[in-house]
């Protein structure tokens, strides 16, 4: 009987115990406890909302990196073909001015031999009595 006895003597100090140690981890917090758990939860939203941001600057810096150098692209082909226009252009001109110059220079050097025709024509005229 003395075993039953002891058995019953530990079980009955053993919930004693687990009751007080569970009543005195339910008992109110100082108001100190309670602050320092309530910043300890701000400063872990704090953290994770300052990791969102972070997350989303590397994403908007690489989204934007992405499309400057999209248009730096653009902006290179772009002065390309400006210079190839204005290569056109100078080229276009050039034969422009040839084309309309050969024969204006064909047509002075027709009139300039007649000039000379008719001069020795008028010398001859004049030179008969």
């Amino acid at each position: 009987m003395k075993t039953l006895e002891r058995k019953t003597l530990v079980l009955v100090l053993t919930a004693g115990g687990l009751s007080a140690c569970v009543s005195g981890c339910r008992q109110e917090a100082t108001p100190e406890a309670r602050q320092a758990r309530l910043i300890a939860a701000e400063s872990i939203q704090l953290k994770e909302r300052l990791a969102e941001r972070d997350a989303e600057m590397e994403r908007l810096q690489a989204h934007y990196a992405r499309e400057i150098e999209r248009r730096q692209q653009q902006l290179e082909a772009c002065r390309k073909r400006i210079e190839a226009l204005e290569k056109d252009l100078h080229s276009g001109i050039a034969q422009r001015v040839d084309s309309v110059m050969a024969p204006v220079m064909a047509e002075n050097a027709r009139l300039r031999k007649e000039i000379e025709t008719l001069r020795a024509e008028i010398e001859r005229l004049k030179s008969r009595p």
